[in-house]
């Protein structure tokens, strides 16, 4: 049709319904009552067990048509339907002004529906706004009218409009408002009620009062206009305040109500239950549907009881918890406060884990780690870290410094994120640039509105948990992002499937890149910063703590569940230290405890996965004395001393002066000896006594014999902890590659040689065939089987002639 066509639509149709108002002979139409009773919805978890029932059919109170107080009969009849008592169910006036307005527009844009036709689509029709749903609607009108009176018509009008808060019918509005019998209500709270009809989400008094009184003063205008009231009666009803009673109603209880909860205000919003508010609520409230949703009990038992295990102290801090199955999105768990009915308790509805937006902290670097590595950073690049750091942005000088102002030795990007080191973290955001960290960020699931200000890096701006799970799910799922999904499916109560809910799945980041960020965060988790969320399993997690430690996370993986965890207050936003707190809350505490608690039974049943790990990358362990930046003492305060895996170069060589007097040497050891040229089992036995592991690298050595060693790290004289390791740079093939020569060894020397390649070794006393080379070489190996060059891959069968020293 085309668009001059379209625009005398609506005046074609209010002629048609003129026409049959004035022209129809008609058959009485049939009672509908209050249409159909409405059906509950169930709400399911992913075991079939039931989560919740929703309905709205227990919040209708009928009243009857003589209870019905007459300055609401009067308020909602001005408001509504002006000319109610006098026309056949259809409203011809009405209808021509409709069209007049509706031409002009081209469509549908004012009503023109009497309280008759209103009561009729409420109970028997659709919510179409369709021309031949109006003439349908315009003739059952008049049909109707033929049949019940006008009173009894207005009755069950007044028993099915929905008023908002779930209160469907005036008999349920007024004791949900005003605590009070339809009949008891004054003129001022009859006219608040029908200037509800219209709009009841946009109107509520309980949180939209002044559009509320706005809209009550129209009502009111309109009755004085049609001789309802006086003026005066109206005036004095108009500057009535509003005084409405505390909510009564008890909430049917669910089981999780802060999951459940945060399904139903995501289906409330979701456009394909309907196409307004109003559609959308009756579906879920009436339309008796089936929704089953990704809710683990098992699991969502399991995060409840980690949270009260660790959060006891009596007015302590609040807790949120996220769990999602990185490879589907679906969430398994949501704990989102401590009791979601503590009717004293004004913020006990407030989900922390979907609507708490607090600041992250480290937990953010991850980040900040994967766009670096997007760009050629790798792990082993080392960084100036010191103890703080100034950044020129493009506003200010940034200064950033070290928690607890610790000073770093230069450290490798690995490093610096198992050890949380801000200023590297704070040279790496300058390097890669804050949009490009922004612009990763809400690749992987980061939904909160981000700033590319350097200060990101530190996570200096809001995030929920439930994000922070979803974007670390993108690590754990190598580099896949799946959106969270609390539903799989809505049925009716039929069968009849309403939506299929599908995961939206992209790559956000290459799998080498989420590899390299777990290598890394499975670090922080073995000897950094997360050591207390370890659980026996390969698992990886950052901690994070933001300024003043008012917010503590963890938010950590494994390839099947990824979990983040928020501590600290939710309404006053307190610094948890002591005395308020009995311990400095940081992510490494409480949060990591939560996640360990519930990982531990959450995982019990679920089989070992491998996550990324990082090489072998001949880095050196030492002890460092943070709170100077120097190789770590005997007299060094233990709290200060941290373990740190260090490039050989960029090892220190003083020994902390401050805590230690001169000339005393590192914890446990001393220099590292020299061993370059000598045999290697004498070096090996050497580095052995001094107290350090040993680390063989072989290599094509040229003219030099097997075995001989030509290069160590750390260099020779470098001081090391007892303990650490010595990487010792060997000529010859790989150990265990081939059967080394031990012929004319002693039994110790031979056994020694194969133990060194790992080969295993069977000795023969038997003399060789001549005697006299027996005896010349009594206690000495002559035979070997293979013979040195085979690949080695069996025991090697080694005879020695008898005699000899012992």
């Amino acid at each position: 049709m085309k668009r001059g066509n379209r625009r005398w639509a609506p005046v074609v149709l209010a002629l048609a319904l003129v026409a049959g108002a004035c022209s129809l002979t008609v058959d009485p139409l049939d009672d509908p009552g209050i249409g159909e009773s409405a059906l509950t919805t169930i709400v399911y978890a992913a075991d079939g067990s039931v989560l919740a029932h929703w309905h709205a059919g227990e919040d209708r109170t009928l009243v009857v048509y003589d209870d019905i107080p007459r300055h609401l009969i009067d308020a909602v009849v001005a408001i509504e339907d002006e000319r109610y008592w006098d026309h056949p169910g259809v409203d011809v006036r009405a209808i021509l002004r409709a069209a007049q307005a509706n031409g002009q527009a081209g469509d549908i844009v004012q009503g023109g529906s009497t309280i008759t036709q209103q009561y009729l689509k409420n109970v028997l029709l659709t919510n179409a706004e369709t021309y031949d749903r109006k003439l349908e609607e315009a003739a059952l009108a008049v049909r109707l009218e033929e049949g019940l009176t006008k009173e009894e018509i207005l009755e069950r009008y007044l028993n099915t409009i929905y008023l908002g808060d779930g209160a469907y019918g005036i008999g349920t509005a007024a004791v949900h408002y005003f605590g009070k019998d339809v009949a008891d209500l004054t003129l001022a709270e009859s006219s608040l009620l029908a200037a509800l009809i219209q709009l009841p989400g946009a109107t509520n008094p309980r949180t939209e009062p002044e559009a509320a009184l706005a809209r009550r003063k129209i009502v009111l205008e309109k009755m004085v206009e049609q001789g309802y009231v006086s003026a005066a009666e109206a005036t004095a009803a108009s500057l009535e305040e509003i005084e409405l009673a505390p909510p009564t109603r008890r909430l049917a209880r669910s089981r999780y109500p802060y999951f459940v909860e945060e399904l139903k205000q995501q289906l409330l919003d979701d456009p394909r239950l309907g196409e307004t508010p109003t559609d959308r609520y009756n579906a879920l409230f009436q339309g008796g549907l089936r929704i089953f949703t990704t809710l683990e009990p098992a699991i969502q038992e399991a995060a409840e009881q980690a949270v009260a295990a660790v959060m006891v102290a009596e007015d302590g801090p609040d807790a949120a918890v996220v769990s999602i199955d990185p490879r589907s999105g679906y969430v398994k768990a949501i704990v989102g406060g401590e009791d979601f009915y503590d009717e004293d308790d004004p913020i006990a509805q407030f989900n922390l884990a979907t609507q708490g937006h607090r600041q992250p902290g480290s937990a953010f670097k991850p980040f900040v780690l994967a766009a670096a590595l997007e760009q050629g950073i790798d792990l082993y690049d080392v960084y100036e870290a010191g103890r703080e750091v100034d950044i020129q942005t493009d506003s200010r000088i940034w200064t950033v410094e070290n928690y607890n102002n610790s000073a770093f030795p230069p450290l490798t990007v690995l490093e610096a994120t198992v050890y949380s080191v801000n200023v590297v973290y704070a040279r790496l955001m300058d390097d890669v640039g804050p949009s490009t960290v922004q612009e990763l960020a809400e690749r992987v699931g980061i939904t909160s509105a981000l700033e590319p200000f350097h200060s990101l890096a530190l996570g200096a701006q809001e995030v929920t948990p439930l994000e922070m799970a979803s974007a670390y799910g993108t690590f754990a799922a190598d580099g896949l992002h799946v959106s969270p999904v609390l539903f799989t499916a809505i049925e009716t109560h039929d069968g009849e499937v309403v939506i299929e809910q599908e995961p939206e799945i992209a790559e956000a980041i290459d799998h080498t890149i989420a590899d390299g960020v777990t290598a890394a965060l499975t670090e922080v988790v073995t000897r950094g910063t997360g050591q207390r969320a370890r659980i026996g399993r390969p698992i990886a997690g950052k901690t994070g703590t933001s300024q003043d430690h008012r917010d503590a996370w963890f938010v950590g993986y494994t390839p099947e569940l990824v979990t983040s965890v928020w501590v600290g207050y939710a309404e006053e936003n307190h610094i948890m230290e002591e005395p308020l707190t009995p311990v400095t809350v940081t992510g490494g505490r409480w949060p990591a405890e939560i996640w360990a608690l519930f990982s531990l039974n959450a995982l019990a049943t679920v089989p070992y996965s491998q996550l990324a790990v990082v090489g072998d990358d001949g880095t050196v362990d030492v002890d460092i004395d943070l709170s100077t930046g120097y190789l770590a003492g005997p007299l060094c305060p233990h709290e200060n001393i941290q373990r740190l895996h260090l490039p050989p170069d960029q090892v220190p060589t003083v020994i902390c002066p401050i805590h230690n007097p001169s000339g005393i040497v590192g914890i446990g050891a001393g220099e590292v000896p020299p061993v370059i040229g000598i045999e290697l089992s004498e070096a090996v036995s050497a580095l052995n006594r001094a107290g350090y592991e040993v680390r063989l690298d072989w290599e094509d050595g040229g003219t030099l014999a097997q075995g001989t060693i030509f290069g160590q790290a750390p260099d020779p004289g470098v001081p090391a902890r007892a303990g650490s390791r010595v990487t010792l740079t060997v000529a010859g093939p790989e150990p265990g590659a081939v059967v080394p020569r031990v012929l004319g060894m002693t039994r110790e020397e031979a056994s020694a040689q194969l133990a060194i390649y790992g080969i295993p070794v069977d000795f023969i006393e038997e003399p060789e065939a001549d005697p006299a080379s027996a005896e010349s070489r009594a206690g000495r190996v002559w035979k070997q089987a293979p013979g040195a060059g085979v690949a080695a891959s069996a025991t090697v069968s080694v005879w020695v002639n008898p005699g000899g020293s012992p």
